[in-house]
């Protein structure tokens, strides 16, 4: 009886634990993708209102945007931290006209 107890509560904590763990990855992949809004620097950088840079990965629509040096841009994409130095992975921008 023992021990028929203790498997159905570890069990019931494998369960608790494993549904955490799904939450957690899908929260997680809802707040990847983040909207920036700042201007492109000379050196193939995004630099947000607040002084954050942020360099471009090099994708197709990356790519595009850097074409677009001194002019203000939102930008769509996903954000990655190596080393302390962030970069954007761009999805999707536009440029806003002032």
């Amino acid at each position: 009886m023992k021990r028929t107890i203790c498997l159905v509560v570890c069990a019931l904590f494998m369960v608790v634990m494993m549904s955490g763990v799904a939450i957690s990855a899908e929260k997680k992949a809802a707040e990847s993708e983040v909207i920036i809004t700042g201007t492109i620097n000379g050196a193939n950088q995004l630099v947000d209102k607040e002084g954050q840079i942020f360099s471009i990965a090099v994708t197709k629509e990356g790519q595009e945007l850097v074409t677009n040096v001194g002019q203000k841009v939102q930008v769509k994409g996903t954000v990655l931290e190596n080393e302390g130095q962030k970069q954007i992975s761009v999805s999707a921008y536009k440029v806003i006209k002032e």
